[in-house]
């Protein structure tokens, strides 16, 4: 068994069921903690949809709040689900861009890893 996360008939990506349950509530606590709504639906049986412009706006405010930190045990948090909302991002062409040069600098690292989500979606 896994999750979907899609954003309408488009299916983003497709986790393992422990590996969705860590995502999601990593998820709310960001949401929660910097007061944005994340764009990530409930969990309907297995089944979570994204709102895309909520969710594009969740991503920018976590990437700001990584790319200002100094404090290291906050980027190694954020580093652990940071680059998974970039890539669901871009896989929903979502349009999440750096704008200050510390994320662009984040945003272009992860790019470059070449992580298998972060191909766009057929």
């Amino acid at each position: 068994m896994s999750y979907t996360f899609d954003v309408g008939d488009d299916t983003l990506w497709g986790p393992a069921n422990s590996v969705a349950r860590i995502f999601l509530g990593t998820v709310k606590t960001l949401s929660d903690e910097y007061r944005v709504p994340s764009g990530v639906g409930d969990d309907l049986m297995g089944m979570v949809e994204i709102d895309p412009v909520e969710f594009a706006a969740f991503v920018q405010r976590v990437l700001k709040e990584r790319a200002a930190s100094l404090h290291p045990y906050k980027n190694m948090l954020l580093d652990g689900v940071l680059p998974i909302l970039i890539a669901l991002a871009d896989r929903g062409r979502m349009g999440v861009t750096g704008r200050t040069p510390e994320e662009h600098a984040y945003l272009a690292g992860v790019r470059a890893r070449k992580l298998p989500m972060l191909a766009p979606a057929p």
